[in-house]
């Protein structure tokens, strides 16, 4: 959707400036983005109730989000759980500077990668008796590298976990715009009503990946909590976003016509088609891929590719995949518990997505007549 953006950000009026924008600016968000994203979102969502400009925080991006919740909740050794596999960025940007702990919560691959309730109760349990606090739980909503989208059911009963042990829960939601499965429903945690513990709430979303404009810089933070929100504005001054970024993404969410009948439904036209594609190619190629419903990513199993399911022999397939020009994120990246998966980016131009499937099977049946002339 690159060139549909762009043809979008290039078109008369996008980018009119005004002599406030020659000036300092509010560091949490210009208004008129947060009263965008925040109609953008009520439209979207549905909750019963308009969810509020005020609620809003405005930063260069979820890194630098995530990075100022790290600061605002955890102190130094305070535990944060996530599970995995899982975006690896979660680690650093709570541990950094924070100096969080963050625990992986491993979900297991002959569960389908399922999260288990009873696991994360079991989890906080044993890092609470062992003396430490169990700060934050975080989980990516769909997910990544996984693409699962949550029921409502399940994301209800895994806050209500968090609220028994006063645990915050943070919510990114960064994908939630590019469900490629026409069947799923995406239930955002913004349009549920009666949330167990909605002061320990918070939810993320951005332009990066739904809008195809990470180079933008601008994320955004959903909280109720006026503690968590007056901390967030402080530390907007040191992540804040382009004042002149933050009018054009207000410009592009404010035309409802292209945003709503065009921009979003041809968005995830395009990502069911590329995906369909993608998996056709790769099983055909006798790689077994994970289904998903949300995001852009591929979570493709290669075990039966090695001689033995370790993580030195995945890193060895993935360095073959980088000699012949093409990368697959390993598992390991991505605290994935069990080696032999790989995560595929798949929301590319077409000729690309093409491309990097053909250099994908040239690197499996190169790596397959290595693998029979060692077994000789």
């Amino acid at each position: 959707m690159e060139d549909e953006v762009l043809a979008r950000l290039n078109k008369e009026n996008t980018l009119t400036l005004t002599s406030q924008h020659q000036y300092y600016n509010d560091t949490s968000g210009l208004p008129e983005l947060r009263k965008a994203v925040a109609n953008f979102l009520t439209r979207h969502h549905k909750p019963s109730e308009a969810i509020s400009p005020e609620n809003l925080v405005v930063m260069n991006g979820l890194t630098a989000c995530l990075d100022a919740l790290s600061h605002t909740l955890c102190d130094p050794g305070d535990v944060v759980i996530t599970p995995t596999p899982v975006y690896g960025r979660i680690f650093t940007n709570f541990y950094d500077r924070a100096g969080a702990t963050v625990v992986p919560l491993p979900c297991q691959e002959m569960e389908n990668f399922a999260l288990k309730e009873e696991d994360l109760k079991s989890l906080i349990k044993q890092y609470l008796d062992d003396g430490q606090r169990v700060r934050v739980f975080v989980l990516l909503h769909p997910h990544n590298p996984l693409g699962h989208v949550y029921s409502t059911e399940q994301l209800r009963n895994i806050m209500k976990i968090c609220a028994q042990y006063k645990i915050h829960i943070v919510i990114d939601e960064i994908y939630a715009f590019s469900i490629h499965d026409r069947s799923t429903h995406f239930n955002s945690v913004l349009g549920m009503e009666s949330l167990p513990d909605p002061q320990r709430t918070h939810v993320l979303w951005g332009f990066s990946k739904d809008f195809s404009i990470p180079g933008f810089r601008i994320g955004v933070i959903h909280s109720t909590n006026p503690w968590v929100l007056s901390c967030l504005r402080t530390l907007s001054h040191y992540h804040s976003s382009p004042p002149l970024t933050q009018h054009a993404a207000a410009s592009l969410l404010s035309d409802v016509e292209w945003c709503d009948d065009f921009y979003v439904p041809t968005n995830k036209n395009k990502l069911a088609a590329a995906y369909k594609k993608a998996c056709e190619y790769l099983e055909a190629s006798g790689v077994k891929v994970h289904k998903t419903v949300a995001g852009i990513f591929l979570w493709v199993n290669m075990q039966a590719f090695l001689d033995e399911c370790n993580e030195e022999n995945e890193m060895a397939l993935f360095m073959m995949f980088l000699k012949g020009g093409v990368c697959l994120l390993p598992g390991k990246k991505l605290y994935c518990a069990h080696p032999g998966w790989y995560r595929i980016v798949f929301s590319v131009k077409e000729n690309v997505l093409e491309e990097g499937l053909t250099r994908i099977q040239a690197v499996l049946s190169k790596w397959k007549k290595s693998k029979e002339s060692r077994s000789r």
